[in-house]
């Protein structure tokens, strides 16, 4: 929906170099390129138990040689979960890079599923709740989070009545960005780019479609308001608050469930309606934070049930308060 799972793995000295990868050469976007079709190409030659197996053991090993991730998600885990004891948090953590792993290489591997591989890979739950927003006929925002296998969550969502269109942030390497929407749009869903995002999500509210937007990742503080999150104030994009604001449409969380075994369970809960969070005291700011901070609440509800289901390797409070240090 939003991110790419190799992203998270980065360290200090990546991160700088994905800063200068839009000055890069078209040789080394090539090569990047090449790199990827050579790796796909072999995990489609494997049967998928050794697919998944090599994507959480290869998680593993990125983790261990990225030292930085390593103690943000260690750090994550320990301020969430106070009263959980060491074994149980690094159980936790182990289940959480694995959870990832394996869900980045089958999402690589949707190009050779049909409809039917999909759906026999992810049941559904809560459709009716789904139905319910759509039939208000002002559109719905899906409100998820970077839990178990989001991009397998989106692609099986669209397969319901009508296609979704999912908000991103594109990659620098133009050649990798086709590769990964060429995945998302795989059974027929839209790609609506972070930078043009605002303006595409309300064409959708008009003509009563679906949007999908993950809401647990930190962003800049000209971006953010600052709400609870695991006892922590955590800078939270305004986009969903404001888009339900202005259309009145209904925004409905759902989560994809990891079941084991390469399959998934897609939960759509009970619809949050404009009124039941944009209401009560204080002007348009106070509403718009109110509202986020119960969007980030129903995610963290989802997190307790699950921990080792979401990406604790993202700094998530990386931006603070004004006065306040993060990680």
């Amino acid at each position: 929906m939003r991110t790419s799972p190799s992203a998270i793995f980065d360290d200090g000295a990546v991160r700088q170099a994905r800063r200068r990868r839009r000055h890069r050469p078209r040789w080394w976007h090539g090569l990047e390129h090449g790199l990827f079709r050579i790796v796909t190409g072999a995990l489609s030659l494997l049967p998928e138990n050794v697919v998944s197996w090599l994507g959480r053991g290869t998680a593993r090993l990125l983790i261990r040689l990225s030292g930085r991730r390593r103690r943000i998600l260690h750090d994550n885990l320990a301020r969430a979960f106070p009263e959980k004891d060491r074994e149980e948090l690094r159980r936790i953590a182990r289940e959480s890079v694995e959870t990832l792993g394996a869900a980045f290489v089958e999402f690589l591997e949707v190009t050779r599923w049909s409809r039917e591989d999909l759906q026999a890979r992810v049941s559904y739950e809560g459709v009716e709740n789904l139905a319910a927003a759509r039939a208000r006929g002002k559109g719905v925002i899906l409100l998820s989070a970077h839990f178990g296998s989001w991009e397998l969550g989106a692609l099986a969502a669209g397969l319901l009545g009508e296609p979704i269109a999912s908000v991103v942030r594109p990659l620098d390497n133009p050649l990798l960005e086709e590769e990964l929407v060429r995945r998302r749009r795989r059974f027929g869903n839209g790609v609506i780019a972070k930078r043009d995002a605002l303006r595409e999500m309300l064409r959708a509210m008009r003509h009563n479609e679906t949007v999908a937007i993950l809401l647990d990742q930190n962003v800049a503080p000209g971006e953010a308001t600052f709400v609870p999150f695991f006892g922590r104030p955590a800078a939270t994009t305004t986009s969903v608050a404001l888009l339900q604001r202005k259309t009145d449409a209904a925004v409905v969380p759902v989560f994809t469930w990891p079941e084991g075994g390469g399959r998934y369970r897609l939960v759509f809960e009970t619809p949050i309606l404009a009124e039941e969070v944009a209401s009560g005291e204080g002007g348009r700011p106070e509403q718009v934070r109110r509202a986020t901070a119960r969007y980030a609440q129903v995610i963290e509800e989802a997190i307790r049930k699950r921990p080792a289901a979401w990406l604790w390797l993202h700094n998530r409070w990386k931006t603070r308060p004004e006065g306040e240090e993060g990680i």
